[in-house]
């Protein structure tokens, strides 16, 4: 059933147009975009197997930063094999429906995501968004490459603005984890989708359980707010 944060903070909600003004959406990707909340484990257990070596590991973008990985997967490390690995079945429901709905309403779109920026700009140029970013592994130097700091979101969001010229007051974020609420610093709302903690119900201003992207459309209430 689909929550939202006025059960925690009704205040939010006595503004009678909470999207006087928005003019952009910035989306996490990993839990968001996509129901698996960690790309990079998806990658290297896709395109090497490596969790039949090691069950309990969890390939986490910060732990590949810091230790790159194994000799024999580096050849597989290319945009075309990674692009293989993000399966049509893992892509949350309604993205396109939502999309359409955001655009009609010329609300500029963005995906800042710490998960795999070859699966954040497959996603941008299937559905059309706007801008995306995200973490990257260098083929030509073997190393992993941080555009997106899970932490410093905000920084990201701060780029966004001056690419399209929005400020804080414009934007609305969209994460699923306790470290995407560093969005929320240059956000004027902050939404919590399918959320991975529960600290995160008393910090963001709305919370949707869902897999269902559209459901952030109808929680929004966007077709009759703006």
């Amino acid at each position: 059933m689909m929550k939202t944060e006025m059960e925690i903070n009704p205040e939010i909600y006595k503004e009678q147009d909470y999207m006087e003004n928005i003019k952009l959406m910035v989306f996490d990707m990993d839990g968001v975009l996509l129901k698996n909340r960690n790309s990079w484990d998806v990658i290297m257990n896709s395109i090497y197997g490596i969790k039949a070596n090691n069950d309990k590991m969890v390939y986490t973008f910060e732990y590949l930063y810091e230790n790159n990985v194994p000799e024999p997967i580096y050849k597989y490390l290319n945009e075309s094999s990674i692009k293989k690995c993000l399966k049509l079945n893992n892509i949350s429901e309604n993205v396109y429906g939502a999309m359409q709905i955001l655009k009609s309403q010329k609300i500029k779109t963005a995906i800042v995501s710490a998960g795999s920026g070859i699966f954040a700009n497959y996603l941008k140029d299937i559905f059309d968004f706007d801008y995306a970013v995200g973490n990257e592994f260098d083929y030509g130097t073997r190393n992993f490459v941080k555009f997106v700091d899970p932490l410093k979101k905000d920084i990201n969001i701060k780029d966004i603005h001056r690419k399209f010229g929005y400020s804080k007051e414009n934007t609305i974020s969209v994460g699923d984890s306790i470290m995407d609420l560093s969005m929320k610093r240059e956000s004027k709302y902050f939404v919590a989708f399918n959320p991975s903690n529960k600290e995160m119900l008393k910090k963001s201003d709305f919370v949707i359980n869902s897999q269902n992207l559209y459901d952030i459309i109808k929680t929004l209430n966007i077709n009759s707010s703006l």
